[in-house]
């Protein structure tokens, strides 16, 4: 594949010294049907060595949607980043968010507010894949590229992807909140904590490679 799809370099205004990473997990690609069952946070702070990686899930906002999205962006405000970094939130995680919200009638609409700098380490890679007519990179093999690669989740034997993920284990941990299976919910979430620290984690490590700092 083309090098430029792997290789990029952020601008001097994408470069920041404190700022948090989001990545969600749902039931459904589609916000229409499906809903949130986790969202990653990272909060990293370069100057004073500092790094967090938090994962809050349905079932600790006791199956409340809209209590999960408000602590997510509650958590995120709070630590007044000034850029948000994702992969590929642009075209999903901020947009499935944005229209679970208006799904959810919020009494007062959440807004985080380090959106407004948001940093997609996609949208490059997309814009030259497209240009040299190759497939979209992943971020797994972005990672893979530059030496970055995340231990993968294993779930039932085989590596959790993000289509085994909605398809199967979001509605299984549904089912076991909606069951009141404390042991399954457990069990549950101890694998989505490892997925989506990994993705969290990943997208920290590629910003920093691409700001230069590693």
């Amino acid at each position: 594949m083309n090098e430029s799809v792997f290789e990029q370099s952020l601008a001097p205004e994408e470069i920041a010294t404190r700022y948090a990473s989001l990545d969600l997990e749902s039931d459904s690609i589609d916000p229409a049907t499906g809903q949130i069952v986790a969202i990653g946070i990272g909060l990293k702070d370069t100057i004073a060595g500092e790094q967090s990686v938090n994962v809050l899930t349905l079932g600790g906002a006791m199956g409340d949607e809209a209590t999960l999205i408000r602590r997510a962006f509650e958590r995120i405000n709070e630590f007044e980043p000034d850029a948000l970094v994702t992969y590929n939130g642009k075209s999903f995680d901020l947009d499935y968010l944005s229209e679970r919200i208006e799904s959810l009638q919020f009494r007062q609409r959440p807004e985080l507010n380090c959106a407004k700098n948001h940093v997609d380490l996609f949208v490059p890679r997309k814009r030259s894949a497209d240009e040299a007519g190759v497939k979209w990179p992943s971020l797994e093999k972005v990672l893979e590229t530059h030496g970055l690669a995340v231990q993968p989740t294993i779930w039932k034997g085989e590596e959790l992807t993000n289509s085994l993920f909605g398809e199967q284990l979001a509605p299984e941990y549904l089912d076991a909140i909606a069951g009141d299976r404390t042991t399954a919910v457990d069990e549950f979430e101890r694998i989505i904590h490892q997925y989506v620290c990994g993705d969290i984690e990943s997208n920290i490590a590629l910003y920093e490679r691409d700001a230069g700092r590693r």
